[in-house]
């Protein structure tokens, strides 16, 4: 082999090298994005510069990878043509820089990407500073022709979006890189400023509360009874809402003796929000207030129930029992394929656990779809079917549904009632 044809070859093979590498950064780059370029920056304090640098300088990292690796694969074409002449140039050279310079370097990037970038990135900054009379006339001409079509080609951003973040989540829940009780927290803040109080409230029918005529001794039998720590106060009807009464505030005068004493005496002034206030600002207001629990009030300005900041929580962390608590679960499995649902629990919570789309116009709760469906209030008992369930009236009083039972209906089953399932 002759000194000519071992030097053209020499360098034909140090151009393959190059687009190798400008093609193994350059999607190292892309895959990364700038969420990872800041978690490896924190995570190499030693090239914490150059991670940086690439953070702030991600288009013309790229630049220069694509400039490079066009010059490096133009030049190693027409070293290959002086070498094996046109037609054998072509196939060769297609054949290897596909493969060896394209595929396989971006798989190896892709797999690896922290490592291409971490043991890249010298190199990389130093080619930036060779080559950027190229890239400078090169980023012109490109916004130029930008420009012309009216595109930004100036606003490259690989931070995640939200929606992006929930599939993450979901994608790391289903792995097992996240436990699931992580991912449904998760998933709880998320939705926490999508939510409205009046999906999380106790409704009015649910509430305890006091007449403001009602005695220490009566009040702290109700408190002892239910459990509760903060209970509405009210004065003549439940929407008229004057006050809250802490059980810790009936101490005084029972250590007094004072037990015909009405309550009104140590009744604290109510925090009201209304109910289309997002969960997110009625955690904020409460904070705020110093308080941990509000009235929820609907658009005639009467009470629509109660939140309290466990109720909030509970948004996030899920269910929390205390010592006092003795709750049937929102939606109970009795047996494959059959619920037992509360009149309460929001459609949405009932399509997450039954991976269905329970969707009605007007109506959030359980106990309101099942009236719409029915058209009237159901005895106990009686069923209606929405697409392919069956939803059964279980338990009714006072003209509430206070459970229903939702389990698939068998084909060909006539039911009373049709929703638009």
């Amino acid at each position: 082999m002759d000194s000519d044809l071992a030097g053209s070859l020499g360098l034909l093979l140090l151009f393959l090298i190059f687009s190798f590498f400008f093609s193994a950064i350059e999607t190292a780059i892309t895959a990364a994005g700038k969420v990872k370029l800041k978690v490896m920056e924190n995570a190499h304090p030693e090239r914490k510069k150059g991670f940086s640098w690439l953070a702030s300088n991600v288009q013309r990292a790229l630049s220069t990878t694509l400039v490079g690796n066009n010059v490096v694969n133009i030049a190693a074409s027409s070293v290959a043509t002086v070498i094996w002449g046109p037609f054998i140039a072509v196939v060769v050279m297609a054949t290897v820089v596909v493969i060896f310079c394209e595929i396989f370097p971006k798989n190896i990037a892709i797999a690896h990407r922290e490592f291409v970038i971490y043991h890249s990135l010298e190199p990389l900054r130093f080619l930036s500073v060779i080559l950027s009379p190229i890239i400078f006339v090169v980023q012109r001409c490109v916004r130029f022709v930008g420009g012309v079509f009216g595109l930004r080609l100036d606003t490259y951003s690989s931070f995640v979006t939200r929606e992006d973040f929930e599939v993450i989540v979901n994608e790391s829940g289903e792995s097992g890189a996240i436990e699931e009780d992580e991912r449904r927290m998760i998933s709880g803040v998320m939705g926490f400023e999508e939510t409205r109080v009046s999906e999380v409230m106790a409704p009015r029918t649910n509430m305890t509360a006091f007449s403001s005529d009602t005695t220490v001794e009566e009040a702290s039998g109700v408190f002892v009874e239910s459990g509760h720590s903060r209970v509405p106060v009210y004065e003549k009807e439940p929407d008229k809402i004057i006050g809250v009464l802490y059980a810790k505030d009936l101490l005084a005068p029972l250590s007094k003796g004072d037990l015909n004493v009405d309550i009104s005496s140590v009744t604290r002034e109510p925090l009201f929000i209304p109910e289309t206030i997002k969960t997110d600002e009625a955690f904020e207001l409460m904070k705020k207030s110093k308080t941990h629990i509000a009235i929820v009030v609907d658009e005639y300005g009467g009470t629509a129930g109660l939140i309290t900041l466990e109720d909030l929580l509970e948004e996030i962390v899920g269910d929390i029992q205390d010592e006092y608590d003795d709750e049937t679960p929102d939606v109970l499995e009795e047996r494959e394929g059959v619920y037992l649902v509360q009149g309460y629990v929001n459609l949405d919570e009932l399509s997450e656990v039954l991976v269905y789309p329970f969707e009605f116009e007007d109506v959030d709760t359980v106990a309101g779809m099942l009236l719409s469906i029915k058209g009237n209030f159901p005895e106990q008992g009686e069923s209606v079917r929405y697409g392919p369930w069956k939803i059964t009236a279980v338990e009714v009083a006072e003209h509430r549904i206070l459970q229903a039972r939702v389990e698939r209906a068998p084909d060909g089953e006539e039911i009373s009632g049709e929703g638009d399932g």
